[in-house]
C-alpha cells in the first residue's frame, strides 16, 4: 500500500502535490536489548543504578567463566536440628607498633582504656552479628567474652573471643565478628597516634557442638 501511495503521488502534478496526504508508512518499534532499558522508565535513578550494576556484574561472570549460583541467598532451614551446647572461639592480632604499644603500656591513648572498651565493643559486636552479616541466625547467646592483651616487646595487641549458645546452629560467626570488631575498636582509638597499625589473622581457634562434630585449629 505505501508503495502504490508513492507511485500515485509521483504521477500528480507538482501544484497538486501540496493538498495531498502523504503516505502512512509503519516504523517499526526499537527492540529493547537489555533489561534496564525496558524497565528504566518506571524506576528511579537509584534503581536504575542497581540495575546497571547487576548487569554489570553479570557480564563479568560470564567473561570470566564463573556461573551465577543456582540457589538464590537464604537463611539455610535449621528448624528440623537439635539444640546442642555450642561453643566457638576466635582469636586475630594487632600490629600497633611500638609508639602506640608504649602509649597503651602507659596508659596514655587520649581516648581512654583502649583494651578495655575494645573488650566491650566485641561483646557487643557478637550480639548484632546478623546486622552485619545478612545470612546468619538471629541467636540467643549463653555466653560472649573478649580478651584483649597487649605484648609490649611484639608491639603487639591479642585479641581472642569466645561464644557460648544452646540452639540449633553454630556461633562460628559470632566469636569471629567479636574478635575483629574487637581489633577495630583497637584502630579506631589508636590511629590518632599512627595509621599504619595493621590487623592480621583473624582465624578461628576451635569449636563444639553440632552435627559436623568439633574443631581445633592445630598450629595453635
Amino acid at each position: 500500500q505505501a508503495s502504490a501511495a508513492v507511485l500515485e503521488q509521483a504521477l500528480v502534478p507538482l501544484s497538486e502535490k501540496a493538498a495531498l496526504p502523504r503516505p502512512f508508512v509503519r516504523t517499526p518499534k526499537p527492540t529493547p536489548t537489555s533489561i534496564s532499558t525496558m524497565i528504566i522508565p518506571s524506576l528511579s535513578r537509584a534503581a536504575v543504578h542497581v540495575v546497571r550494576r547487576q548487569q554489570a556484574a553479570a557480564s563479568r561472570c560470564f567473561a570470566s567463566g564463573v556461573a551465577k549460583a543456582e540457589v538464590p541467598p537464604q537463611m539455610v532451614n535449621v528448624g528440623l536440628k537439635e539444640e546442642t551446647q555450642r561453643t566457638a572461639r576466635a582469636a586475630c592480632r594487632v600490629e600497633v607498633g611500638p609508639e602506640v604499644s608504649k602509649a597503651l603500656a602507659e596508659g596514655k591513648v587520649a581516648k581512654g582504656d583502649v583494651l578495655t572498651v575494645a573488650e566491650v565493643a566485641g561483646i557487643m559486636a557478637a550480639k548484632r552479628t546478623p546486622d552485619i552479616l545478612p545470612l546468619c541466625h538471629p541467636l540467643t547467646l549463653d555466653k560472649a567474652s573478649v580478651e584483649c592483651s597487649l605484648d609490649r616487646e611484639a608491639h603487639v595487641v591479642e585479641v581472642i573471643a569466645e561464644v557460648r549458645c544452646t540452639g540449633r546452629t553454630g556461633v562460628e560467626m559470632e566469636s569471629l565478628t567479636a574478635a575483629a570488631a574487637a581489633a577495630l575498636c583497637v584502630y579506631d582509638m589508636c590511629k590518632p597516634i599512627t595509621k599504619g597499625i595493621v590487623i592480621r589473622d583473624l582465624r578461628l581457634l576451635s569449636k563444639s557442638g553440632g552435627k559436623s562434630g568439633d574443631y581445633s585449629r592445630e598450629d595453635e
